[in-house]
């Protein structure tokens, strides 16, 4: 038996996975197909640490034959969530619900430690509810990157002395800017930079198409090249561009933590801050934002509590930035690209490929750009290791995991010498991609595909490109 904290009454495991809408697993035949494609399996050669394991334990939780303990959490636990399963599974196992709703019964219904209760309440029930606190959080790193502190502990002989895990923090550092991307331009009707005339020759059906862009947490606080680039490429597309100032964390974090009662009140949150506005399109830059914005109806499997809103409405607006802009080639063409030859390095984002299932468009739109060559890295589809903070949650297994991914880039490299750039649509994978070649000292800028695009458009004047920190 388990006690469901909650409601104060005592609830058989068998009932709470029951409750959870869990028959979908029943679609699993076992046929270990899945195996090869997992991270963790291959690191470690567990079948409890394959996704076929872990769905055998999920089932075994479902059917009542198991029960929450450790030895089941545990492997559980240490999933990535890469969903790379997914892609591979002929019979479309929704593993990633699954293993979702299934984190969410374990919070819900075993005990935490004391550690673990105030670190989601100041981090992710605290800090990531309230944009004024991202903002103390950004400034106080960025302070902290400007004493030097973080070079002098990765770059000198103190690196040593210290836990491999910190030393591997430090790397990972966010470059923060220490300012709100969406309360720096709330509201504002940022117009197309090209006359009304070129979109006539285009495949936009209406003159002008307005976007809402969805700014996040940690990114609406850090890496603002990346949003001020999507903006820039936005509007020279021809969009009219809104930031709604009321929009907040996306959630993810939270879901793959099993904490599904605060992702669902930033779900609802960012419903009412999109919705009203009636945008043609969500614009998304983090590959696990979007795969989070367009699963909000997993939160919500009845019609109360926000079950009874348009979620599907809502997820079919959300697109990536590099899906939306694929999607008018003949207007990509007629914008002045610089012409200069570059091969650049490309890895796929795990919840860009395998959970929102994009992956064709952003490789040709990039690789159609003039002079531009896209090598995807070797095990481009492979994850890094990032999984949101799994890196954090999971230091050594997460390592081992970006090891793989180190090695990867270096053979990439190898065969393609003259490669700078290696480019990847997720802020958590390009922070975890730098982190990794930076303690390899392997000489490579890591930059987000719209900084990328904007790099490489001829018609700005250098003040009018996001400045970029490498």
């Amino acid at each position: 038996m388990s006690i469901n904290f909650s409601k104060k009454t005592v609830v058989s495991t068998k009932e709470l996975f029951r409750q959870a809408e869990f028959d979908n697993i029943l679609k699993c035949v076992h046929c270990g197909l899945c195996l090869e494609s997992c991270p963790t399996y291959r690191e470690l050669e567990d079948e409890k640490d394959s996704p076929r394991g872990r769905l055998y334990l999920m089932r075994g939780l479902w059917e009542g034959e198991l029960e929450l303990e450790q030895s089941v959490i545990d492997p559980l636990s240490r999933c990535l969530d890469c969903r790379a399963c997914e892609s591979a599974c002929p019979s479309g196992v929704p593993y990633g619900e699954l293993l979702e709703k299934t984190r969410g019964i374990i919070l819900e219904n075993t005990p935490q430690s004391l550690k673990e209760r105030v670190l989601r309440n100041l981090l992710l029930k605290g800090l990531f509810r309230y944009t004024s606190m991202m903002i103390v959080a950004s400034r106080i790193l960025k302070i902290y990157a400007a004493t030097g502190l973080p070079k002098l502990i990765t770059k000198t002989f103190i690196g040593k002395l210290l836990p491999k895990s910190f030393v591997f923090q430090q790397h990972l550092l966010p470059n923060c800017s220490g300012e709100s991307f969406k309360r720096k331009y709330a509201d504002q009707i940022l117009s197309p930079v090209f006359p009304e005339k070129t979109l006539h020759t285009t495949k936009i059906k209406k003159s002008k198409i307005r976007v809402g862009l969805f700014s996040g947490c940690i990114m609406d606080v850090s890496e603002s090249a990346i949003h001020e680039s999507t903006l820039t490429l936005l509007r020279h597309f021809g969009c009219e561009v809104v930031v709604p100032g009321n929009q907040g964390c996306c959630g993810a974090l939270h879901v793959h933590s099993g904490d599904r009662k605060t992702a669902r009140e930033f779900a609802l949150k960012n419903l009412a801050a999109f919705e009203p506005r009636h945008f043609d399109a969500i614009i998304t830059n983090a590959a696990g934002c979007g795969a989070q914005l367009k699963e909000y109806h997993h939160l919500f499997p009845d019609e109360t509590n926000g079950g009874e809103q348009d979620w599907i409405g809502f997820e079919n607006k959300v697109i990536d930035i590099l899906e939306f802009l694929s999607r008018f080639p003949e207007l990509l063409e007629s914008l002045s690209w610089r012409e200069d030859q570059d091969i650049v390095l490309y890895d796929a984002p795990c919840h860009l490929m395998h959970a929102q299932k994009v992956d064709e468009n952003p490789r040709q739109l990039l690789n159609s750009l003039p002079g531009v060559k896209l090598v995807p890295l070797k095990e481009s589809s492979w994850c890094c290791g990032s999984a949101g903070i799994y890196n954090l949650v999971q230091p050594d297994l997460s390592r081992d995991v970006l090891k793989r991914k180190t090695e990867s880039v270096r053979q990439t490299l190898t065969e393609n010498p003259k490669a700078k750039t290696i480019i990847t649509g997720n802020p958590g994978c390009l922070y975890q991609i730098r982190a990794g070649i930076r303690s390899e000292n392997i000489d490579l800028r890591v930059l987000h595909p719209a900084v990328y695009l904007v790099e490489r458009l001829k018609i700005l004047g250098t003040s009018d490109i996001p400045k970029i920190a490498i």
